[in-house]
């Protein structure tokens, strides 16, 4: 009887893990942005992953949108042309540890030149140390250097610098980190 109650136990042992190991999601990079900070360069990488359970469906740290109009007392309140949103880390798997970087702009919808009308943000964030905490950019630039629509995909390529402040100091004061950001990234529609 022990022996049967042995097999039983190892047999669903192995029948579960193989279940569990088929769930797991699986990650591949979309995008990368060569990252410099202080000097200090790093490859970070947008993502896209598989989601257990849902066969077809996948998630990105990349993506674009476009608002219909809101109008409000004869005032449209969406944001003009197409919001793209980039969120990158390190590593390609999650590393919730690992500093990660987030990129916002939009562009324009007929030639995909860059709005001036919307600022760009960029967010850095570091999780550990004691330098923790988010630095929002405060001043310097982003330039476009090719965008195209592929289907349902945007691929960007450009670059940001500038300068990054934490972003508990309300008017940028205090210590700031000099960034630059080369970015290639293929961002689906949201």
């Amino acid at each position: 009887m022990k022996k049967l109650l042995a097999a039983c136990t190892v047999a669903l042992l192995w029948a579960t893990g193989a279940t569990v190991a088929q769930e797991l999601p699986q990650y591949e990079s979309t995008g990368t942005i060569e990252l410099a900070i202080d000097g200090k360069q790093a490859w970070y990488h947008s993502t896209s992953n598989t989601v257990p359970g849902q066969p077809g469906r996948l998630v990105h740290t990349a993506n674009w949108r476009t608002f219909p109009p809101m109008m409000m007392g004869g005032v449209n309140l969406a944001p003009k042309g197409i919001l793209l949103s980039v969120a990158a880390q390190p590593t390609v798997e999650p590393d919730y540890s690992a500093p990660q970087l987030k990129l916002t702009f939009s562009l324009d919808e007929n030639n995909y030149s860059l709005l001036d009308s919307t600022p760009f943000e960029v967010i850095y964030t570091i999780k550990e140390g004691r330098q923790a905490g988010d630095y929002k950019h405060v001043s310097g630039t982003l330039e476009i250097e090719s965008a195209k629509l592929e289907g349902d995909v945007l691929h960007v390529v450009g670059k940001a610098k500038g300068a990054l402040a934490p972003a508990k100091n309300k008017n940028g004061s205090g210590p700031t980190l000099n960034y630059e950001a080369n970015f290639n990234v293929r961002a689906p529609k949201h």
